[in-house]
């Protein structure tokens, strides 16, 4: 098993966009904070994510994203792989449209893989 960091561009629509990140070991699934403010994706109870898109180190294969709530729920769970090629190669996962409201204890989590 490795490590590998993990980026998060979380955009709302009401409010700026935010980094989350994370050091996540392969096969364990890990919790994204804010880089502005060490929280948990529920601390910006209220606002709504319009999109995320995600980064894994260098030969890091992002299995999936998913936000979850405070009773432990999955709100949502987004398939990803490896990066892609062309215009989003720099990036594991790119979702848009979305409209999930954040309510307080929800987390952003990532499962990656070697």
């Amino acid at each position: 098993m490795s490590n590998t960091v993990v980026l998060a561009w979380v955009h709302f629509a009401r409010a700026p966009s935010e980094l989350y990140a994370a050091i996540a070991t392969d096969g364990t699934v890990k919790e994204l904070v804010s880089q502005s403010a060490g929280a948990s994706i529920g601390d910006v109870a209220g606002q709504v994510i319009t999109s995320i898109e995600m980064q894994a180190g260098d030969g890091s294969i992002l299995t999936y994203a998913q936000i979850t709530g405070s009773d432990g729920a999955q709100v949502i769970n987004i398939k990803s792989g490896e990066r892609g090629t062309g215009t989003n190669s720099n990036l594991n996962l790119c979702q848009h449209n979305m409209a999930i409201t954040v309510v307080r204890g929800m987390t952003l989590n990532v499962l990656t893989a070697d």
